[in-house]
């Protein structure tokens, strides 16, 4: 979820401080800039494709993060409920008293599970995966097709340093800019909302579980 803080490589290389997902300015044009409609194009293309890469490192960041913990929730729910089956079923063959302790651990381990679904840790793992996945696959259809462009352009008919583009081409250059623009926009707004719908429906399941059954004041 865009709103989500991530790390990001400051300029000498190490990670800089953590950071929410945000667009990058957009490039400021004029038609009577050095290079005239190819430049402008280059600067667009430049704009569009760091938006996409801007997205798939914030979320490959953020599937680190909570790959990480899912792994370590998910570790110690397990050692917690082995432990807790264990401790009793050792009492019992050894002849002692019942052990409470291990009512206690399968709690924790309950409680781990719970941690884990209440913040979204594997889900949102998966999710990012999904993302960032999608977004790769938008930026490399994007170049794929920009490239068929410029090969395109390069039978002979390109036009001169400077000067305009064939309109056709210009069009076809432009609609590829918006498509990747907005699958960008699309596939964030998408994720968003199935944190946002997650975060909703466990944090209502939060509140019928705490609350009193019925009657339960009578």
């Amino acid at each position: 979820m865009p709103g989500r803080e991530t790390g990001r490589p400051d300029a000498g290389g190490g990670r800089g401080r953590r950071r929410d997902l945000r667009s990058r300015p957009f490039p400021g044009v004029a038609l009577e800039q050095a290079g005239g409609q190819a430049e402008i194009l280059r600067e667009l293309r430049t704009w569009a494709e760091h938006e996409a890469e801007d997205a798939i490192e914030w979320y490959l960041n953020d599937k680190r993060l909570k790959r990480r913990g899912s792994r370590a929730i998910s570790a110690l729910t397990i050692l917690l409920a082995v432990a807790g089956t264990l401790i009793p079923l050792a009492s019992v063959i050894s002849g002692g008293p019942p052990q409470g302790w291990g009512y206690v651990l399968l709690a924790l381990a309950a409680g781990c599970k719970g941690f884990d679904h209440f913040f979204g840790l594997s889900s949102g793992w998966m999710r990012d995966i999904t993302a960032a996945q999608a977004l790769r696959a938008e930026l490399n259809d994007f170049r794929m097709a920009w490239a068929a462009e410029q090969l395109r352009a390069a039978d002979g008919t390109a036009p001169a340093a400077g000067g305009p583009l064939d309109p056709a081409a210009l069009e076809r250059r432009l609609a590829l800019l918006t498509s990747l623009v907005e699958a960008v926009r699309r596939q964030v707004e998408s994720e968003t909302a199935e944190w946002l719908s997650e975060f909703r429906a466990t944090a209502q399941q939060l509140q019928d579980n705490a609350a009193p059954p019925p009657g339960a004041g009578a």
